[in-house]
């Protein structure tokens, strides 16, 4: 069953869930032992969602649908770090997938926003751009798109399939409400040292540990011909910018966004809702590709 009965229409809503303990992007080698902590570390209420992930609550017409981007599990991510020597690699790679289940998904949410492990944004949408919306989510599967989980830089508008925040980010985009505020805040740019890339991309063999162990180890400055640029929507930027602009919002102040904003919860999760009632449904082709 993909909708329960809510008498509720017209909204598209971000669940944004971080990590269990913040991944530290500062250098290559605590990037890499904040994800291994983050495979075993304790954690309260929901799924462990190891590296953060992102829900999409769409309500049109009544119907109320949760999905999102996944993977199908975790033992092609564990083959290909310590059996076949991806290294950093890891995070461009492209593993089977699939959607969220609806089910699943609704009951997670509750568990996350229980504990207030979450927070989440609500865009209030004409029935028009709903439907445009929920145009999108039956096509993302008819291309076949949701059987892959895709790498971090991967463009779903595009036919790349997407990840969990790249895959929410476009139903915004696809709404006319990705505001430039949101790519300043939410984004997270890399460059990649080749040494600590294994797979197609280098065709060399990474050892992970030798990335935990490393010393003096930091990101490059430029591209060069060491570097991979690492271009993504990050998971607890958009959560921490959330939790902060529910602050602002509380205390008076702007978030200097165009449409009305209002902080709101839902249990001990906090939230964001944007009345973008007045844009207009963008017209066009939703994908990029033919």
């Amino acid at each position: 069953m993909l909708f329960s009965n809510f008498a509720s229409a017209g909204e598209l809503t971000l669940h944004l869930i971080p990590a269990p303990k913040p991944t530290n992007w500062s250098t290559p080698q605590k990037l890499a032992q904040s994800a291994l902590q983050n495979q075993y570390v304790s954690y309260s209420g929901g799924k462990r969602h190891s590296i953060g992930h992102l829900y999409v609550e769409l309500n049109c017409h009544g119907g109320r649908l949760y999905t999102g981007s996944t993977s199908t599990g975790d033992t092609e991510e564990r083959r290909a770090i310590f059996l076949e020597g991806y290294g950093l690699g890891i995070v461009l790679k492209n593993f089977n997938g699939k959607l969220d289940d609806p089910r699943d998904t609704e009951q997670d949410i509750r568990q996350m926003q229980a504990t207030g492990r979450s927070n989440f944004l609500r865009f209030r949408i004409t029935d028009s751009t709903c439907n445009r919306l929920m145009q999108y989510w039956f096509e993302y599967q008819i291309r076949g798109y949701h059987h892959t989980y895709a790498g971090l830089n991967a463009r779903p508008l595009y036919g790349e399939s997407a990840g969990c925040t790249a895959f929410g980010a476009s139903f915004l985009e696809l709404a006319g409400l990705l505001d430039p505020i949101f790519e300043a805040n939410w984004k997270t740019k890399l460059i990649m040292p080749r040494r600590y890339v294994g797979g197609p991309l280098t065709k060399k063999w990474v050892n992970f540990l030798s990335i935990l162990t490393a010393r003096r180890s930091k990101w490059d400055q430029d591209l060069g011909r060491n570097g991979l640029a690492l271009d993504f929507w990050d998971p607890e930027k958009m959560v921490n910018w959330t939790a902060q602009a529910v602050h602002t919002l509380k205390s008076g102040g702007n978030l200097n966004l165009p449409w009305p904003s209002t902080p709101v919860s839902s249990d001990n999760s906090v939230g964001i809702e944007f009345d973008a009632q007045g844009v207009a449904t963008p017209s066009g082709p939703i994908f990029k590709v033919n």
